[in-house]
């Protein structure tokens, strides 16, 4: 798994800081960041391995067509 960059915790917590205006809470505004782009990494993760696993099971299914159809192509040419 892709860890986040420190820069990309460090706009994270900036951003929570902004929203929630409350000084002195750094840390928890730095871990809070850090969880959550770990969260959307891995869920970016598992979206793409679904992603691929569903590609290639097209892949198989297309395979299989133009073997069936190659078949068939044999048979027309001789005469059944």
């Amino acid at each position: 798994m892709k860890t986040p960059t420190e820069e990309e915790i460090r706009e994270r917590a900036y951003e929570i800081y902004v929203k929630h205006g409350e000084p002195g809470r750094d840390a928890g505004n730095w871990l809070e960041a850090e969880q959550e782009l770990q969260q959307v990494q891995k869920i970016a993760e598992t979206e793409a391995t679904d992603w691929e696993q569903k590609a290639a099971r097209q892949r198989r299914d297309v395979k299989r067509v133009a073997i069936v159809s190659s078949g068939r192509n044999q048979e027309f040419q001789k005469g059944f």
